[in-house]
């Protein structure tokens, strides 16, 4: 990943535009699927590489991931399945026929007998980062589809990634299949409820900007209110993860062993070998803040609380990609710490007051809830068995 903006489109303007030159004269091999992510092989591209492989189109397709941690699949021993590094990926990108991004991109514009598919990595809430918006525009258009998971985002979409409105298919994230499946449970010890807390990030040198002026680690709370939090929690028999953005500075993160609040940075999340959305489903309930993981949490339909405690601050300086940010949050408002232990009591007396509300914004969000998003992508495409 680039951090400098003014390197980054120095090169997507120049260099690479000599490749698309090149690119467009090239001819691809629509029996070869390469699968791009600079950030991690995670998320929608891993789920969908998963059923390639289960379903076994590695017997028709010849399947290559590119990605940054690819030494972390060295042993991997598939039959036309093979993992190569970013900067590889960009030559094997000239002969693939169907290129799939997660993280990242390659900034070449697709051949006429070549697929691009933007997939991303949630739908549009909080509102597109500078990097985004300048790392796409009308002239430049490196992919010939993106997804969204309904038709409410289509627009946003098609704004945010400078394609036309018609090239926005409607399919769902691949990665919500995994919702839909039993798994076994993460070792957490014992506990009543487990709750996921899952902010976005606040402020990210990798990514070059911050996004609220008081940017800590954990919303609405301080140091010294943990322990007190933690013993209230033992009281009720809740455990709380709070997993961590994977590009927040952590420069404010202090390791502290407590048995109900388990503050887990992403790489420790990753080092236990946890899969973020194979442990949604052991989760009762979920607490984020603008992060999008909660369109994906609505399809298990359980309850959700929103950290409001910077909304103002968040709302100045990044903002919203939705017209009305509150009206697709069902669930209680989190902006103070008792408003957090009123949370707490409700999930413990299963006092659940946003059913109705949840079933509304699942159906703006999520077009499709039956589990078989990787499918119904692979078709939308042409990639067929």
């Amino acid at each position: 990943m680039i951090g400098n903006l003014l390197l980054k489109n120095f090169l997507q303007t120049y260099v690479f535009g000599g490749f698309s030159f090149f690119n467009k004269r090239v001819r691809h091999d629509r029996k070869k699927i390469m699968l791009y992510s600079n950030m991690g092989f995670r998320d929608n591209v891993k789920s969908l590489y998963d059923h390639l492989v289960k379903n076994r189109y590695n017997e028709k397709y010849e399947i290559i991931c590119a990605c940054n941690d690819f030494d972390s699949f060295s042993n991997v021993c598939i039959p036309n399945v093979k993992f190569v590094n970013c900067f590889r990926g960009v030559f094997c990108y000239f002969s693939a026929g169907y290129v799939f991004y997660c993280f990242g991109k390659i900034p070449i514009t697709p051949g006429k007998s070549q697929t691009t598919v933007q997939l991303w990595h949630g739908s549009p809430y909080k509102a597109a980062d500078e990097g985004m918006l300048k790392g796409h525009s009308w002239k430049h258009q490196y992919y010939s589809f993106s997804v969204a998971t309904s038709k409410t985002f289509a627009k946003i979409w098609s704004r945010y990634f400078s394609i036309p409105l018609d090239h926005v298919l409607i399919g769902g994230q691949p990665r919500n299949d995994i919702l839909y499946k039993s798994w076994p449970e993460y070792d957490f010890g014992d506990y009543k409820k487990l709750v996921l807390w899952a902010p976005t990030f606040r402020c990210s040198s990798k990514m070059g900007y911050q996004d609220v002026k008081d940017a800590r680690i954990i919303p609405l709370l301080q140091s010294e209110d943990l322990i007190k939090i933690n013993d209230y929690l033992k009281e009720k028999d809740i455990k709380i993860v709070v997993k961590l953005h994977p590009v927040q500075d952590l420069d404010k993160y202090n390791i502290m062993e407590m048995s109900h609040f388990i503050l887990l940075s992403h790489a420790e999340f990753v080092k236990r070998g946890m899969d973020l959305y194979k442990f949604m489903t052991q989760c009762d309930a979920l607490i984020t803040d603008y992060s999008s993981i909660f369109y994906d949490y609505l399809l298990l339909d359980r309850p959700i609380a929103f950290t409001e405690d910077d909304i103002e601050d968040y709302s100045d300086v990044r903002g919203f990609a939705v017209d009305d940010p509150q009206g697709y949050k069902p669930g209680q408002r989190i902006r103070s710490i008792d408003d957090f232990y009123q949370f707490i009591d409700n999930l413990s007396t299963n006092v659940d007051s946003y059913k109705e509300d949840r079933k509304r914004v699942n159906e703006l969000a999520n077009e499709f809830r039956d589990g078989n998003f990787c499918q119904r992508i692979l078709g939308l495409v042409g990639i067929i068995k």
